[in-house]
């Protein structure tokens, strides 16, 4: 089992991430929400089913926090697998396999868009996500392959 980090759900407390894993309701989602200090009165969190990364992910991870040397799990523990990984353009918001669009990274599913998905926030632009993606990776480029990797539960 591989380790991984997600920075910018740690402010969250990990709860999108658990929501999209299946390991509390949205409900719980919801009401966990008002407690964490560091989230603004504004922000309204939904499931994160998706990370997009530079590189596609596969097998089974378990989520750390602190530094690279030090890094812990991250209690209680998530654990996920990966196995369907997309190329994403950010430059037309489309997912790609084998030089064929196969989706659009606007469209909606089930309420929610993709980028919200990704981020674990309701409201969240495809623009937002591709100006976050670009923050997180300062190497990364708009031309830069990124990698949508669909997050599911361990059974």
């Amino acid at each position: 089992m591989k380790r991984i980090f997600f920075t910018q759900q740690q402010p969250f407390g990990y709860l999108p991430l658990r929501a999209g894993l299946g390991l509390i309701t949205e409900d719980e989602l919801a009401s966990r929400t008002q407690d964490c200090a560091s989230i603004s009165r504004f922000t309204v969190l939904c499931p994160k089913i998706y990370t997009t990364r530079t590189r596609p992910l596969s097998g089974e991870y378990y989520v750390v926090q602190g530094s690279r040397l030090k890094a812990k799990p991250v209690e209680p523990r998530i654990e996920f697998q990966v196995r369907i990984s997309e190329w994403l353009d950010l430059r037309r918001a489309v997912f790609m396999k084998g030089g064929t669009i196969i989706g659009w990274a606007i469209a909606n599913r089930n309420d929610l868009t993709f980028p919200e998905l990704d981020l674990g926030v309701r409201g969240t632009t495809f623009e937002q996500l591709r100006d976050e993606l670009l923050r997180l990776s300062p190497k990364a480029t708009i031309a830069t392959p990124f990698y949508v990797n669909l997050l599911e539960r361990i059974e």
